[in-house]
C-alpha cells in the first residue's frame, strides 16, 4: 500500500513538474523548494546541521552529473530533491556514446566522494563530530548509488562492461530490503525490473572501453568501501 501510494504521488509530482516548467523561474524555485524540504526532513531527524550539510553533500552529487553533461554538449535541468530518496537532474539529451554516458553516470559519485573525503578532512582537522557523520552519510550514499542497478548511477556504468551486473544489483537491493525494510528501496527494485528489458541488451563497446569504465568503476566503488569502513569504525569507537 505505501510503495502504492509513494508511485501515485510521483505520478501527481510529474505532472506538477510540467505545471511549474510553464511558470516564471519555476526551475529555480523548485530546486530551493525541494532543497529546503529535504533540509527540513533530514532535520527532523538528525537536526539542522547534519541536515544542511547531508543536502550539500548530495547537491554537490548533482552538480557532479551537471558539470559532466554540459561538458559532453549536452542539456541538463536544474536538480530536484526527493526526500528519503536523493535527487536528480532530468537529462533532456541522451548520451552519444556508451563512454559519454558512463562518465555521466560516474562524475555524480565522484563528486560525492570528494565532498565526503573533504567532510572526512575537516573531521581531522576540528575533531567535530558532525563532519564525521556527514563523511560517513556521503560515503554511504554514494557508494550505495554504485550499485549496478538502473536507474542508480551504478546501474549505468555497470551496463557499459557487463549487460548482466544488473543481477548482482537486484541481489544486493533485496538483502538490504530485508534488513532494513525500507520501502524506498522495494521502489528502487520496481523502477529497476521496468528498465530491465532496456538494459539487457549487449551494448556494441570497444574492449578498451569496457576496461576503462570498469577500472573507473570498481576503482570507486573501493575508495567508497574503505570511506564507509574508516568513518564508521570513528563514528563506533
Amino acid at each position: 500500500m505505501l510503495v502504492a501510494g509513494t508511485m501515485a504521488l510521483l505520478a501527481k509530482a510529474k505532472g506538477l513538474l510540467l505545471l511549474l516548467k510553464a511558470l516564471p523561474a519555476a526551475k529555480l524555485l523548485l530546486t530551493m523548494g525541494s532543497m529546503f524540504v529535504m533540509i527540513a526532513v533530514e532535520a527532523m531527524r538528525y537536526g539542522w546541521l547534519y541536515g544542511v550539510g547531508f543536502v550539500a553533500l548530495i547537491f554537490i552529487h548533482e552538480m557532479g552529473h551537471a558539470v559532466a553533461i554540459r561538458r559532453a554538449g549536452l542539456a541538463a535541468g536544474l536538480p530536484v530533491f526527493v526526500p528519503f530518496i536523493g535527487a536528480f537532474i532530468s537529462l533532456r539529451d541522451q548520451p552519444r556514446t556508451p563512454r559519454e554516458e558512463a562518465t555521466i553516470a560516474l562524475a555524480g559519485p565522484i563528486a560525492g566522494a570528494a565532498a565526503s573525503a573533504l567532510c572526512a578532512v575537516l573531521y581531522l582537522v576540528t575533531a567535530q563530530r558532525l563532519f564525521l557523520a556527514l563523511a560517513y552519510g556521503g560515503f554511504f550514499l554514494n557508494l550505495f548509488n554504485m550499485t549496478p542497478l538502473s536507474p542508480l548511477d551504478g546501474g549505468r556504468a555497470a551496463a557499459v562492461f557487463s549487460r548482466k551486473a544488473w543481477w548482482i544489483g537486484i541481489a544486493v537491493l533485496a538483502a538490504l530490503f530485508v534488513v532494513t525494510r525500507a520501502p524506498q528501496l522495494l521502489l528502487i527494485g520496481i523502477f529497476a525490473l521496468m528498465h530491465a528489458r532496456a538494459r539487457s541488451r549487449e551494448l556494441e563497446v570497444a574492449p578498451e572501453v569496457r576496461r576503462d569504465v570498469a577500472a573507473s568503476y570498481f576503482g570507486l566503488c573501493g575508495f567508497l568501501a574503505l570511506g564507509v569502513y574508516l568513518t564508521s569504525q570513528a563514528l563506533s569507537g
